[in-house]
């Protein structure tokens, strides 16, 4: 497995307390030395699609405000994102076109495995480094998750596998 080019794509915004959640799990794998490249993000445009070129496989989080409860780490596909309006985020593009154009133009160049996680924000308008616990806790929670995927050695944990909310 360790032939499989894989990376860890953060999206968010660092000044935004829970915006950064996307941000915060590509900066945790990558402080656990795993054998996967990890990039964060400030948007959701054609620049996700130049990250995902050429690698096997892909994990990209971003924070999300959906009405579920906050810290709650879903999984989605591209088609969930793609025809929900309720993902439409403030970005100049969502996520879900940005894929979806991506995986049409260059479907031999896109990730063969890709995984989506969105985690439920509690507050996006402050302006602070310190994320919500709840949020903060999610994102240990991703971090436990992909590291499971890449790591065939347990590297960090927090407990159970629920991907609900504190």
């Amino acid at each position: 497995m360790n032939d499989v080019r894989t990376i860890v794509l953060g999206i968010g915004n660092p000044l935004l307390q829970d915006d950064r959640a996307g941000l915060e799990v590509a900066r945790r794998v990558f402080e656990l030395g795993l054998s996967v490249d990890t990039q964060e993000l400030y948007t959701v445009g054609f620049e996700v699609m130049d990250r995902l070129m050429s690698y096997d496989r892909a994990f990209i989080v971003d924070a999300c405000r959906l009405g579920n409860k906050p810290g709650t780490v879903m999984e989605v596909r591209i088609e969930d994102i793609f025809s929900s309006k309720s993902l439409a985020s403030s970005h100049a593009i969502t996520l879900g076109a940005t894929l979806k154009t991506a995986y049409q133009l260059f479907p031999d160049e896109m990730p063969g495995e890709l995984r989506i996680f969105l985690i439920e924000v509690e507050r996006i308008d402050e302006f602070t480094d310190i994320m919500s616990p709840c949020v903060d806790q999610a994102v240990q929670q991703a971090v436990d998750i992909i590291s499971a995927t890449i790591s065939p050695v347990p590297v960090s944990h927090t407990g159970g596998k629920n991907l609900t909310a504190c």
